[in-house]
């Protein structure tokens, strides 16, 4: 990549953080200053200090103080450019430093002035290379900037206060132990900018996969993880999905990107679209693919409760029609469930759906290679899978997810799945030998006919069910809805409840990403020929 461009990115990462930081910083400067200020006045109204009593060194401080805080407040709203910060951060705290310098020039003899303007010079400094983002070198040109006057005033107040102003003869030497002490402050200041700005650089680069920026972490299944991630060259947001090294070996790499590569022949509207992909220097298998803004379909139940009629069916024979695109290339997508489906706005048009991972995808053209194919393994989410996938593995075919997309219907209707079971084997044995529930015993509103064609797809027998995922579409838009959905209707769901179905999409994804626990819902890949043996 392009070094201005690679340079680009982290400079709008550093304006945004500097902006930041520099309300924060000058602000706790700013208070400290005034805290001084109030204190020394305080001090000169003491008994003790009537011979020494100036109001000039607490009017200085609280002059300093006020104006850091015109800084720190010039950078609390907006967005500022980079190089006005930068010159913010120069005059601030340069002027910090000259400020403390020039507050103690009215200090009385003997003093120790030019000792505070040293340490208060110190204070400036390393908070500044501690909590500033800056190169080393921009560091020490901000501390010749900030120390070269005070050290003038520093040398000064030192010969005042031993009596050596009339002696140039010594002057050379109070400078050097002055100047001396303000090297030591320059060059702890550049040390801990370079460490603290290279580290960021370090953490940016390993959170670097080809031309994507990782953001942050939107999701975790079996095989891999996906996160949130910025194009370099196009500036837009992307999913990423990795590998999680600790969780694949040699098979599972050649299933990751056997996944992508059948993954993107697929061009339906309701299918993510997948962008790229690519191997790190260290092996890291990734592919990149659309970012989109929603939720799944588990999510909208959990936040809306089971959805009217009509936009089941809307949901549906979107899916359906990317199901046939997939399963016409002779793709299976073998994991259809409610958090593999995701509804979102796209080009401003509201409840459009996206089939996301096709991590367990089967494809029917493949030669039976054992290590791509998986051929012989139970595989799905158990609330959603097929008897075959369990009972015939080997015999999987299109027919299997329209059984787990009608099991999906039966969730959007009730709001709970199908069969549900305290374990594992509970759920497969109903999946295997129990008529499945009809949806009107629990939603009255649901109509005979899309009972019936619930009721085809969840048969036992593959034979039994609709020959295609085109013909179940057909079969649903035909079923009567007392109140059809239209895209006026998701439009308007959409304006109303967009920014509380985003918030609370995104504490939903945080809770799942933090669990580590996994349940009935979680998707398996079981070799059933290891169990035999």
């Amino acid at each position: 990549m392009p070094a201005e461009l690679h340079d680009s990115r982290f400079d709008e990462e550093t304006r945004a953080l500097l902006q930041q930081r520099l309300w924060t910083v000058f602000g706790m400067l700013s208070l400290l200053a005034l805290f001084y200020a109030v204190s020394q006045f305080v001090q000169d109204l003491l008994p003790a200090m009537e011979s020494q009593r100036s109001l000039l060194i607490p009017l200085r401080t609280f002059l300093n103080g006020a104006g850091i805080g015109l800084i720190a407040l010039r950078c609390r709203k907006g967005r500022r450019s980079l190089t006005e910060l930068r010159v913010l951060d120069a005059l601030g705290t340069a002027g910090s430093c000259w400020l403390i310098a020039l507050s103690m020039i009215s200090m009385p003899p003997p003093n120790e002035a030019s000792i505070s303007i040293v340490l208060g010079a110190t204070y400036v400094l390393l908070a500044r290379a501690v909590f500033l983002p800056s190169s080393g070198w921009r560091t020490v040109g901000i501390c010749l900037l900030a120390l070269v006057p005070a050290g003038v005033i520093a040398t000064r107040l030192r010969l005042q206060a031993y009596g050596m102003l009339d002696r140039p003869g010594e002057w050379p030497l109070q400078a050097f132990l002055v100047y001396r002490n303000l090297a030591v402050t320059a060059f702890l200041a550049a040390f801990t900018s370079r460490i603290i700005y290279g580290l960021r650089r370090q953490v940016r680069d390993a959170a670097r996969l080809g031309q994507y920026l990782l953001r942050e972490k939107i999701g975790e299944g079996g095989m891999g993880a996906v996160y949130r991630a910025t194009h370099a060259l196009l500036r837009r947001d992307t999913a990423v999905k990795v590998l999680l090294p600790s969780r694949v070996g040699s098979d599972g790499m050649m299933r990751f990107e056997r996944e992508v590569k059948l993954t993107a022949q697929l061009k339906h509207p309701s299918t993510v679209a997948i962008f790229d992909y690519g191997r790190t220097p260290d092996g890291v298998f990734y592919y990149a693919m659309e970012y989109l803004e929603g939720g799944d379909l588990e999510q909208l139940v959990e936040y809306a409760g089971t959805l009217p009629v009509g936009r089941v069916i809307w949901i549906l024979e979107q899916v359906c029609r990317a199901l046939a695109e997939a399963h016409a290339l002779g793709l299976i997508h073998r994991d259809v469930k409610p958090s593999n489906v995701l509804l979102c706005e796209r080009g401003g048009e509201g409840d459009v759906a996206k089939i996301l991972d096709f991590g367990l995808v089967k494809d029917l053209r493949a030669d039976g290679d054992v290590a791509q194919t998986r051929d012989g393994a139970l595989a799905g989410t158990p609330l959603y899978i097929a008897p075959e996938s369990i009972s015939a593995p080997d015999t999987v075919d299109a027919r299997a997810d329209l059984y787990s997309l009608a099991a999906l219907a039966y969730f959007l209707l009730v709001g709970e799945p199908v069969f549900n079971g305290d374990n594992l084997v509970g759920v497969c044995a109903a999946h295997l030998h129990t008529p499945a529930p009809l949806a009107s015993k629990r939603r009255p509103e649901v109509s005979p006919e899309l009972d019936a064609v619930l009721a085809r797809c969840l048969e036992k027998p593959p034979a039994a069910r609709y020959p295609s995922a085109l013909e179940l579409r057909a079969a649903l838009l035909a079923c009567p809805v007392a109140q059809p959905w239209s895209a006026a209707d998701a439009s308007a769901w959409w304006a109303e409840h967009r920014a509380a179905f985003a918030e609370f999409c995104a504490t939903a994804r945080k809770a799942r990403i933090g669990s580590a626990a996994r349940s009935p819902e979680g998707a398996i890949v079981v070799d059933l020929r290891e169990l035999r043996a």
